[in-house]
């Protein structure tokens, strides 16, 4: 068996937006609270699997490989290299993801109006709160295991890919909130214990490329 680890670390750009799944919301829009004592917000283990798997399918769809739209209920083929490494309905993904739990952050509360695009102006009695947090940034940790070397370095160089592509957590990203990138060599990648240099990952997604 071969073991793979892909250690991330992102910073971010702006504030993010947080929900809680609590009994009684005191913002109208309330990323996750911790479920223990809602103490931090936290990222979902399926939303960074989500993210890092949309992303790893607009970059190989940028190279020119031909994969599914899991973002379409059915539409996942379960044989291109993103169902290969992140599951699909009829087979398991090989990949383990964890929450990330946003330990150093500042929480503050926005108050906002809705407005009609239609008449530009504001609606009555449309005042609402959202709650935002702000924190330099975050690290994330993504395992597998594979049958083979070769599966395994596949794998890391989807992540590799998907890290790459411009995205934001939570609501209110057309405000500015959520947006977020990988930091200069945020990304440590390695096979039972054996470091994958960047142009090793590169040549793996030009092989995909070329089959």
């Amino acid at each position: 068996m071969f073991l793979l680890r892909v250690d991330l670390k992102f910073r971010w750009h702006s504030g993010f937006h947080i929900s809680g799944e609590r009994v009684e919301l005191w913002t109208d829009k309330a990323l996750v609270l911790d479920w223990k004592d809602e103490a931090f917000p936290t990222i979902p283990a399926t939303t960074l699997k989500g993210w890092l798997r949309e992303g790893a399918e607009r970059a190989l769809r940028g190279l020119g490989v031909e994969v599914c739209d899991a973002s379409q209920a059915g539409a996942t083929c379960g044989v291109c290299p993103v169902c290969e490494v992140f599951g699909h309905p009829r087979g398991k993904s090989p990949l383990f993801f964890e929450d990330v739990v946003l330990r150093d952050t500042l929480r503050s509360t926005r108050m906002g109006v809705s407005l009609s695009r239609f008449r530009r102006t504001a609606y009555e009695e449309r005042l609402f709160s959202l709650e935002t947090g702000f924190c330099p940034g975050f690290q994330a940790s993504v395992r597998g295991i594979f049958a083979t070397e070769e599966r395994a370095k596949k794998a890391a160089s989807l992540l590799f890919a998907g890290v790459r592509v411009p995205f934001a957590l939570g609501a209110g990203r057309s405000r500015g909130l959520g947006w977020f990138s990988l930091e200069e060599k945020g990304l440590v990648a390695s096979v039972n214990g054996t470091p994958l240099k960047e142009e090793a990952l590169i040549s793996e997604l030009l092989a995909l490329r070329a089959g």
